[in-house]
């Protein structure tokens, strides 16, 4: 690796998405691209070929967004890798501890199965917690970190290794 991100990839946990919600995700360009094929009398080649487009297109971001969320530990900080941005938490400052809270509403971000980011509640977290910046591949069995003045939930495949890396970078991590 090069660049300002050179570090240690974490594993992510994998995916708890129900098969329903996952079919649901996938018939949503299915049934674009199928709605795109029926023949009408009002449905132009441009429009056609419109929707077809918009039917790739979402069946590539769903493919692509849970391949482009990622951790890494980098020497001075955790960087968190969205599809179109990243977001370093530099380790001076950052408070880390498990959670057993669960994502609850999306108040604002992007929510498929493998790929939870942005705003969401959090609940049955037992220490307050309630909005949280998620970056995470499932809606449970997080890590929250705390930086500046907001909370981030990420879900690690280990989080006991991801938080024992963390303490050995610097970071207050709570038991």
């Amino acid at each position: 690796m090069s660049g300002p991100t050179q570090g240690v990839d974490v594993p992510l946990a994998a995916s708890s998405a129900s098969p329903l919600f996952r079919s649901v995700t996938w018939g949503v360009p299915a049934l674009v691209l199928a709605v795109a094929l029926i023949p009408d009398e009002e449905n132009t080649p441009l429009l056609r070929g419109a929707m077809v487009a918009l039917a790739l297109v979402l069946f590539a971001l769903f493919q692509l967004a849970p391949r482009r969320l990622a951790y890494t530990l980098t020497p001075d900080a955790v960087v968190i890798q969205r599809i179109l941005n990243q977001t370093r938490l530099p380790y001076a400052g950052l408070s880390a501890r498990r959670t057993s809270g669960v994502l609850g509403v999306r108040t604002f971000g992007t929510g498929m199965p493998g790929y939870l980011t942005g705003h969401f509640t959090l609940s049955h977290d037992g220490q307050g917690v309630s909005r949280v910046l998620a970056a995470a591949s499932t809606g449970q069995g997080g890590v929250l970190l705390h930086s500046g003045d907001a909370d981030y939930f990420l879900t690690p495949a280990d989080p006991q290794v991801f938080l024992a890396e963390l303490a050995r970078r610097g970071a207050g991590v709570a038991a």
